[in-house]
């Protein structure tokens, strides 16, 4: 149980309704505030609800709601289950007893069970905080009840019959509160009270001179009232939250429920053709995945065979090629020299050019050549005179065209993809 110390702000309740002296709403209640979903509170009339001032034993957390329930029965006129009932810390030893009799709520079950939504919570004036430190005075009918508040906490009230006459409300104004008073409010609960509620501003001025003193008229559920409050009753919404449904709740509720099976329904079968159009989706890609992976095999044979192609082209590279070039230079006469190109292809034809000193020379170079067991054939493509003014490149300049008996390297037949 949680006791408040000084009051508390409370969130915005929307409507207020006000309970009548019989348990009727009092006020007119039309046909758009019973079908309305707006929330709204209970507030009990000044002077509806039963104030007392408890003491008990210092005792722990866990027993301090019992306590407070024994002294609680002890001071009521009813048993306590008659009332609803909340406390507040008043200081160490007093707290202070809110308990608003239940059958001021007869009407209001039959109004909430017909709009089909309870209340959010109930709220009583007297301790709603219209200032922070000071004297509230509730007018109503048959008395007036003088409230004094210290740092936001209601810490003593004292009821004086309207029946006594203003000398008396002066001589508690004047002797029966403490010193250092400093703003006073007056309030009344009724239009028809205001002619008297506007004697006792006189009387409390005369009382307290001085004193800042100030009259309200605003009613109990207007709005903005009771935004802080030293009591919130948690008991009563908790039992309001545990209130069965109306008819009309129910009825809501049911269409509600089918409205949402239907939404669900056809929210299902929209992800069901979903789901089939991504199967077929999904079947189409396998096969086009499985066809790719066919591909993606057959293109790595071909790269695989390629590789090793390579492979043997460089080892040409590094033994034939070296092996030819040593029979040439074998073969090749001392009056000749090789003196500018010198090609190699894959099928084994070998151009060159060269530089002699005579005529006689390439023939002979060319005979031999005739006669090596690797060649097959030798052309001499080209024979001229070079007459260059350098010693060394002076001479007869020749090309010969030499073809292998048999290429270097075969490539491979070729294979579609």
């Amino acid at each position: 149980m949680t006791l408040l110390s000084a009051a508390r702000r409370m969130p915005r309740a929307g409507v207020l309704l006000a309970l009548g002296a019989a348990g009727d709403l009092t006020g007119e209640i039309d046909q758009r505030l019973r079908s309305s979903r707006r929330p709204y509170a209970l507030v009990v009339p000044p002077g509806g609800t039963v104030l007392r001032r408890l003491s008990i034993p210092a005792v722990g957390r866990r027993g301090r709601e019992q306590a407070l329930r024994l002294a609680a029965e002890a001071s009521l006129a009813e048993p306590l289950d008659s009332y609803l009932v909340d406390y507040w810390r008043i200081d160490a030893e007093q707290y202070g007893l809110a308990a608003i009799p239940r059958n001021l709520l007869a009407r209001y079950q039959e109004f909430a069970n017909e709009r089909g939504q309870a209340a959010g919570r109930i709220q009583s004036p007297e301790l709603t905080a219209d200032l922070k430190d000071g004297l509230v005075l509730w007018v109503m009918a048959d008395a007036v009840t003088v409230c004094t508040w210290r740092s936001g906490t209601l810490v003593d009230w004292q009821a004086m019959p309207r029946a006594n006459g203003m000398l008396a409300l002066e001589q508690l104004l004047r002797h029966g509160v403490a010193s250092g008073i400093s703003q006073v409010i007056v309030r009344s609960a009724a239009a028809k009270d205001q002619p008297f509620a506007q004697s006792v501003s006189e009387a409390c001025t005369r009382a307290l001179p001085g004193v800042e003193v100030q009259m309200l008229d605003d009613p109990i559920t207007g709005p903005g009232q009771g935004r802080r409050t030293l009591c919130t009753f948690d008991a009563f919404v908790s039992e309001q939250s545990h209130r069965p449904a109306s008819g009309a709740r129910r009825r809501g509720a049911a269409l509600a429920t089918l409205a949402l099976l239907a939404a669900l329904s056809w929210f299902l079968y929209l992800q069901l053709r979903d789901l089939e159009d991504q199967a077929v989706r999904a079947e189409h890609t396998a096969s086009l995945l499985k066809m790719q992976a066919g591909r993606s095999v057959r293109i790595a044979d071909r790269v695989g065979r390629l590789t090793g192609e390579v492979r043997e082209m460089q080892a040409l590279d590094d033994a034939s090629v070296v092996t030819l070039l040593d029979n040439l230079a074998e073969l090749m006469p001392a009056t000749v020299r090789l003196a500018g190109m010198l090609q190699l292809d894959r099928r084994g034809v070998l151009t060159l050019d060269g530089l002699a000193q005579a005529e006689r020379d390439i023939s002979g170079f060319v005979g031999e050549l005739r006669r090596h067991p690797q060649v097959s054939r030798v052309r001499l493509q080209s024979v001229t005179a070079s007459r260059s003014e350098k010693s060394q490149e002076q001479g007869i300049r020749f090309r010969l065209q030499v073809r292998l008996a048999t290429p270097l390297w075969q490539p491979p037949a070729e294979e579609g993809v």
